[in-house]
């Protein structure tokens, strides 16, 4: 597998690892198992939504697919992102005095 380029190499060991066929694979994103075979072998990249789909279908990071990370744990869901923004404490805005005019 050291032949590969990192983002070939990645996805088919997260596939691997998840046990799903390339069909299974692309049935859970919406692609055509065809697409995910050339990914496979380097014969085609995703878009940034197509890499989206792979990394939550396969449980990793899209930077671990790209190889920014060498861990396979997945970033916190946006659904987790939002819920956290939702319940930050707002941080207090301090206003400023605009100066008064002198004559």
């Amino acid at each position: 597998m050291e032949d590969l380029p990192i983002f070939q190499e990645r996805l088919l060991l997260a596939r691997r690892r998840a046990g799903v066929s390339q069909g299974e694979l692309a049935k859970r994103t919406g692609m055509y198992a065809s697409d995910i075979s050339k990914m496979e072998r380097g014969r085609m990249l995703p878009t940034a939504p197509r890499l989206r789909r792979l990394a939550e279908a396969l449980g990793v990071s899209a930077d671990y697919l790209l190889g920014l990370q060498d861990d396979a744990q997945t970033a916190p869901s946006t659904a987790r992102l939002r819920e956290d923004i939702h319940n930050a404490k707002p941080t207090k805005r301090q206003r400023t005095r605009k100066p008064s005019p002198t004559a």
